[in-house]
């Protein structure tokens, strides 16, 4: 398993969400991303467009990336890629 913590440098909003799961459906490894915000710890399936679609990610938020299987370190450099960048 490959973990890597990250702090959120812009708003995420749905589709830019719905884009990351698709992108992460490209890899055989089991994605998850958690964090906290004031109330509770979200965590999701990267690959689940509904589970992608609910979050509130916004900008200065630190979340958890973790990979895990065959290309754990391939998609764990692909998504933090496309995360810290934001959606363009």
């Amino acid at each position: 398993m490959r973990t890597h913590e990250f702090r959120i440098h812009s708003d995420f909003h749905r589709d830019d969400l719905m884009s990351v799961s698709s992108q992460a459906a490209r890899f055989s490894s089991d994605i998850s991303l958690s964090f906290m915000d004031a109330e509770h710890e979200h965590r999701v399936d990267v690959k689940s467009l509904l589970g992608m679609a609910l979050l509130p990610i916004r900008h200065g938020s630190v979340v958890r990336l973790q990979t895990r299987g065959r290309d754990e370190l391939e998609a764990l450099e692909y998504m933090l890629n496309v995360l810290e960048k934001g959606i363009t």
